[in-house]
Formats: structure tokens, sequence, C-alpha cells
């Protein structure tokens, strides 16, 4: 998936390297080694991704990125920070400064490439779904209108919740007030003229069953006036998992013999599909099928709250796929990607129904462990350590590609005021397993 990539460094090196590998893999890309030129460049065509270098004289990464997120036509485009290897402040400021991903110095290509595919993609997903939004509000707002105009008004009424739903013509003509009377089943019926309450309550509890209704009554208005209307409703069902609703409009009728209620339906499945199409794609890592990074930050988040409020342990493990970045250049990056799937199933094989784990990015991976303290945690990552390095990926010219991973472990404890935190604390636990053998499991202190 090719994209619009703009790279702000101001190292020559890292710069062309950079363009090079995004060039390699299809990007249409723009170097700039400096904040300010990018700044105009972004601000004259905006580009679809911002690789971000934090430390650059003048302007740096952290004031380039606050300048964007202030424009209201750029603050929706994703930024990556580029910073070293061993400056946990400086990706922790990132993400604080509206970055969403960070790649580390020196530059593994496999990382660079698959972390801009991701986000590519991602952002193209986020820009399709909001379209769609913008696309509802406008065909709701020409709705509205030609109901203003036909004195045509629609309402919902969900039969599993009991909630009903008006238009702003169904509230004129009932002659309520929408900041005064909410939509209900019960001032609905109540606006119903009494010599009708039966017969409509009547087809109502008929379309509860499968049939649907096109009836004339009358309405006695808040003032006392007797209006005549007319109404058609039918039951519907937004897919086979959904529940049912009742859809339907009512009409004003200037005979007031003449008692009707006139309904309409919206086929809506194939947004529906798509918006969820799109917020699987959000969620879920595309290669290896486990939690996104953005959606394991959340459940991280969630399942911290949760802690606090009722107590107990919760423990994070950082995991990286030791000398990835040799099986790609040895094996190429088919056997890499396979590296990745095997080594995802090898964890889901061990871990709780309870546990998730989620990509962070390239073969960085983590995992969140609820109700685990401190030892369970490490027992459960030597465990995860050893079925690794026991695992074999098959290759069709030789020997099974055999490979490790290095494990970080931090717990909740006293002080903790988010989950960034033990995050973190896993992540520096995850660079001393690294640092000293690899293939080990080291516990934050």
């Amino acid at each position: 998936m090719n994209g619009k990539i703009l790279i702000v460094d101001d190292e020559a090196g890292a710069l062309k390297l950079l363009k090079e590998i995004l060039t390699a893999a299809g990007h249409e890309v723009r170097p700039f080694n400096n904040g300010e030129l990018a700044l105009r460049s972004i601000r004259a065509e905006a580009p679809e991704l911002i690789l971000l270098d934090i430390r650059m004289p003048g302007m740096d990464g952290f004031e380039v990125c606050r300048r964007i997120k202030e424009d209201e036509r750029l603050k929706d485009i994703p930024v990556i920070f580029i910073t070293a290897a061993t400056d946990m402040e400086d990706k922790i400021k990132a993400f604080q400064a509206g970055g969403i991903d960070y790649i580390t110095k020196p530059f593994q290509k496999e990382e660079v490439v698959t972390r801009v595919k991701t986000h590519v993609a991602l952002n193209r997903s986020m820009l399709q779904l909001k379209q769609i939004a913008e696309d509802l509000s406008k065909s709701e707002e020409s709705l509205k209108m030609a109901q203003g105009i036909a004195h045509l008004g629609h309402w919902e009424w969900d039969v599993n919740t009991g909630q009903f739903a008006w238009s702003e013509e169904t509230y004129r003509i009932l002659g309520f007030e929408p900041e005064r009377q909410m939509a209900c089943y019960d001032a609905f019926m109540q606006s119903v003229h009494p010599d009708d309450k039966e017969r409509v309550a009547t087809y109502l509890s008929k379309v509860l069953v499968g049939s649907g209704f096109d009836i004339e009554y009358r309405i006695i208005l808040p003032d006392g006036n007797t209006r005549a209307v007319h109404g058609i409703g039918k039951l519907i069902s937004l897919g086979a998992s959904r529940q049912p609703k009742i859809m339907g409009t009512i009409q004003e009728v200037p005979d007031p013999r003449k008692i009707k209620m006139l309904g309409v339906i919206q086929d809506i499945t194939k947004r529906k599909e798509l918006e969820l199409r799109l917020e699987q794609q959000a969620n879920t890592d595309f290669l290896t099928g486990c939690a996104s990074r953005r959606r394991f930050l959340e459940l991280a988040k969630q399942e911290f709250v949760r802690n606090k409020r009722y107590g107990g342990d919760m423990s994070v493990l950082m995991l990286d796929i030791d000398r990835f970045k040799a099986i790609n250049d040895t094996y190429g990056h088919q056997a890499g990607d396979t590296t990745l799937i095997k080594f995802v199933q090898e964890c889901q094989g061990i871990l709780r129904e309870v546990d998730f784990i989620g990509r962070m990015g390239g073969e960085e991976f983590a995992i969140i462990l609820p109700a685990t303290g401190g030892r369970q945690a490490l027992e459960i990552a030597e465990r995860l350590r050893k079925a690794v390095a026991d695992t074999e990926v098959p290759m069709q010219e030789s020997s099974p590609l055999r490979f490790t991973t290095s494990i970080g472990i931090a717990s909740l404890i006293e002080g903790d005021l988010n989950a960034e935190l033990i995050i973190n604390r896993a992540d520096k636990a995850l660079y001393e397993a690294k640092n000293t053998g690899r293939n080990k499991v080291c516990a934050a202190a």
C-alpha cells in the first residue's frame, strides 16, 4: 500500500537511509532536514504520515508535532517519532505530544517498512470511516429537510430496550417540544385520541410478531386541538445478531376524517458491515491476528481501571524476538512473517483465556496478565520463553528455523497512576534481558 510520507531528520545519513527504505517499498517520500521547512511543506500539501526526528537543532520534533496538532486541517495526520533506542523518556514524551508510534535508531529496514505500512493503512481506514460519517450526516440533514417540506416525521422503537426516537418533524406533528418531552411509548399513546387508543395499541402489538401496519387515527395536541395522521410501520432487523426495531413515519392529513401513519425504512446493512470491518482492522494486527497496538493500550487501560476499582494483581510482559533482522536477512521476509505468526500462536497456546497479547510494532509484543502477581508472571514468562525456544518454523530448502525471545516483566505497584507506567517498566526490563544475553526473562526492579 503506497503512501505519501514526509520525513524530518537533521542527520543527512539517517534521512537518506529512510528515504531509500521507503522509496524501495513503493512510497512517495518528501525528505526535510529541519522543522521549519517541513511545516511549510505540510501546510502546502498534507502527507498521509510523518516520520519526525525528536532531537534537532532549532525547532525540535516535539515543537513541530505541537504545531501540527494545533492546526485543524493537519491534526489528524499520524506522526511517528524517531528516537534513540535507549531514550525511554523521549518515547514517553513522544506519545504525550501526540505521536502514535516511534522508530528507534539505528534503523531496521523491516521495522520501518512494517510500521509505516501499518499506520498508512490504519489512517486510510480512519479517513474512510470519517467520510462515511460525514456522508451519513449530510444524508440525514437532507432527510430532515425533506420531511419538513412533506410534513412527514419518522420514528424508531427499539424492541429490546424499549427506547423511542422521534425526528424533529414527529415532535412538531405531535405538538411536543424536544426539550420538555422525551420520546417514549407512554407519551405517544397519551397523544392518541381515546376512541383510537385501543386500535393503535393493537396494531403496534401485531408488529412485534412480524406484521406491518398502515392505519389512520387521530391525536390530541397539548393545546386540545385534534389532528388526523396517517401511519405506516414495520418490524426490521439489522442483521442476524442484531435486535429488531420497529421503524415508521407519521404524516399529518388535512382531512380530519382520515387517520393514517406513514413509515420509512433505510437499508444501512452495507454501511454497518463496512464500519464493523474498519473497526476490526483498527483493532487487529493485520499479520498475526492479535490485538493492534492501539487496541492493546485500550485494553491495558481498562484492566488498570478495573484493578484500581476492585483491587488485585496485574502484570505486563514485554517480549521481543531475538535477532529478528538476521532472520529476515538470512531467510527472507516471508520467513520473517511466518516467524511472527508462529510466535503469536505459541504464546496464545500457553496464555489463559483472560490474558491478551498485542503487537506493539515490528517484532515487539506485549501481554497483559490480569489477576497475576510478580511470581506467577515470572512462571508464565519462563514457560513462554521455553516454548518459543522449542518452536520450529519449517523451511523448504534448509533445516527448520529456530528462534528465541527476550521478556521483560513488571507488576502493578502502589503509586502507579496509569497502565503506561507498568508497560514502561516492563519495557526497561526487556532491554535488560536483551542487553545481558537474550533468550532470558528479566523482572523490573
